[in-house]
């Protein structure tokens, strides 16, 4: 997903009614928010006002068609006009062929790696990059840090397709992971015993929590639902109807008293478990972020929260009973890796622009930015906080230390 014209906002303000800002709102539904369905209201209002100016809105709309699929008279439309206007036209590029079978969003290239998550012991830490679409077997990775033994340090997850969602216990005594089709698998790796494999009936699941001191399993799905499992049994406990569309983000607190829920219309929800672990809202936050929020992480106070946006900015919250005295930074892309450091003073950020950057957590100035080869989607502190993980372009921890600020 291209990012749109840097004066779309600009454009958009200036001229609404006009065609091309029509097309340049399709953009942003896109890449903001994930919105095929405004996307594809846009580019028909454009296209019945005979907008012509640009060919590549043609291509758009047929693929935005085959990613919602589309009835197939009504693609074959659009790859027509697409044809009559496109220049050039390569039929490598034909939408029914390159996204044919494709579940969006659109997976990120390969060898990137942004399902990265670890135990707040700092004992183990897990990953899953992204590999070829063509590969029979996906897998995760689950390192033991403090494993003194190389043949017991490394565990891997198999599975049939990509996965979704990641997320260690705080303790790290368990793991849960999702893969398309909403498939999600929960290890006890203290004891390697594999617990439980459920598919989920409402859709992928994008973000996923496991808090064995409660018996639970959080998930967060496609259709905007947050479910709760039994962790003895698999069984479903409690459904929660979270976002109008879908459930991209969770975490739980420290303490694992509150869960945050992040979506793809960038609003950010706090919860509170009770006695019987079904969840009540505590504090709604609509519209924290224009795009689809990426990551959440609580402080380890349990009294702060951060949140990071395709809108390229993340938010540092205070949990007062509201979500007040917001400190925002900026990227110049999306932004998904995010985290907090032990301290609670600084936080991390990662992106697509290929920046890492550390901030204070006071008044989100900037304390270290380091530009790598390749766009970053995940970057963790140790249990020090000087000291940072990320996945390196050979999809292997690499350990950063930050300067005094």
């Amino acid at each position: 997903m291209a990012q749109p014209n840097p004066a779309a906002e600009l454009l958009i303000e200036l001229y609404p009614q006009r065609p091309g800002s029509i097309c340049l709102e399709a953009d942003r539904a896109v890449y903001l928010r994930y919105d095929l369905e405004a996307a594809k209201e846009n580019l028909e209002m454009a296209i019945s006002q005979n907008y012509k100016d640009d060919a590549s809105y043609f291509y758009n709309y047929a693929s935005v068609l085959m990613l919602l699929n589309a009835p197939k008279n009504e693609i074959e439309e659009a790859v027509r006009q697409w044809r009559v206007h496109g220049i050039p036209v390569q039929n490598e590029l034909d939408p029914r062929v390159i996204y044919k079978n494709v579940t969006f969003p659109l997976p990120l290239e390969e060898g990137a790696t942004r399902l990265m998550t670890k135990s707040l012991d700092g004992r183990r830490v897990a990953i899953a990059p992204e590999m070829p679409a063509t590969s029979t077997t996906m897998f995760a990775e689950i390192q033991d840090l403090l494993e003194p033994n190389p043949n017991y340090k490394t565990t891997n997850i198999r599975a049939p397709t990509r996965f979704t969602a990641l997320s260690l216990a705080h303790d790290g005594s368990h793991i849960i992971s999702a893969n398309e089709g909403g498939v999600m698998t929960i290890i006890n790796l203290e004891t390697q015993e594999f617990l439980h494999r459920i598919i989920n009936t409402s859709g992928d699941i994008f973000c996923a929590a496991v808090i064995p001191s409660r018996n639970i399993a959080i998930t967060g799905d496609r259709s905007g639902l947050v479910k709760i499992w039994n962790l003895t049994d698999g069984n479903l406990l409690h459904t929660e109807p979270a976002a109008n569309r879908s459930v991209s983000a969770i975490a739980v607190s420290p303490n694992e008293s509150f869960l945050a829920t992040g979506d793809w219309d960038g609003n950010v929800t706090v919860w509170e478990f009770n006695e019987t672990n079904g969840i009540k809202k505590r504090v709604v936050h609509k519209d924290a972020h224009q795009g689809v929020i990426t990551r959440l992480v609580f402080g380890p106070d349990n009294t702060t929260l951060a949140s990071a946006s395709r809108d390229h900015t993340a938010r540092f919250f205070n949990l007062d009973g509201t979500l007040s005295g917001t400190t925002i930074v900026k990227h110049r892309a999306p932004i998904y890796g995010l985290d907090i450091s032990p301290s609670g003073r600084q936080f991390v950020t990662a992106g697509e622009d290929q920046v890492v950057a550390v901030w204070s957590a006071t008044d989100g100035s900037p304390i270290q930015k380091n530009v790598k080869p390749l766009p970053v989607y995940s970057a963790l502190f140790t249990t020090k906080s000087n000291e940072l993980m990320i996945v390196n372009e050979q999809q292997t921890l690499s350990y950063e230390i930050i300067s005094s600020p």
